[in-house]
């Protein structure tokens, strides 16, 4: 019997011995790191250099759908809300233009808009338009400008470079009257029998 406990105790230890000696799992391969995808270089946003005219944009509606989506920009439609609201490009924001940024009228009453003046030379209404159109139209992305035929774009990118923005990040890639073609469909809300009235108020120091 003693014998036997002693076999047992020896068994015992040597399964230890040999279980502690055993080649340990290597361990699992750290995941290899996501490569995030590369983006597409932008064209230059203006062909010829301080022309701000849709023709002479390097994104227009040949090209645009190379340039959705992007983290590096910001797509914006300067159209009324009303027009905005019938037909718009899915991810675009709408900032009317008219409505909130420019009017030659703008500081007296009923015309509450952020700057006056023109456009090479705009004024600003509230000591706050500057800070109020930097946060509308962000300096540190590229800016995709849409209208209805590209004239407010130009308008307003005038008024951004008084503003002291990197013109070579801002694009005037027209506007929904060059978007009809069917590869468009896809990008786009379409509630052409929605009419929507629209009241702008702006509150600002």
């Amino acid at each position: 019997m003693l014998k036997f406990k002693r076999l047992l105790s020896l068994l015992l230890i040597l399964t230890i011995v040999l279980t502690g000696c055993a080649t340990a799992p290597a361990p699992a391969p750290s995941p290899t790191p996501v490569q995030e995808e590369k983006l597409a270089e932008l064209p230059a946003a203006q062909k010829v250099e301080g022309d701000y005219t849709f023709e002479n944009s390097g994104i227009n509606h040949e090209n645009l759908l190379d340039y959705m989506n992007r983290e590096d920009s910001v797509y914006i439609d300067l159209r009324n809300y009303e027009d905005y609201s019938k037909k718009h490009f899915k991810n675009f924001e709408v900032i009317p233009f008219f409505a909130y940024i420019y009017n030659e009228n703008a500081g007296t009453e009923g015309f509450p808009q952020l700057f006056r003046g023109t456009h090479d030379e705009p004024v600003a209404v509230y000591d706050s338009s500057g800070a109020i159109l930097n946060a509308l139209f962000p300096k540190d992305k590229n800016l995709m400008l849409m209208c209805q035929s590209g004239g407010r774009v130009a308008m307003l990118m005038k008024m951004l470079a008084a503003n002291g923005y990197d013109m070579s990040k801002v694009y005037n890639i027209g506007g929904m009257a060059q978007y009809t073609g069917e590869q468009f469909r896809e990008f786009m809300t379409d509630t052409e029998e929605l009419n929507v009235e629209v009241n702008y108020l702006i509150n600002a120091q």
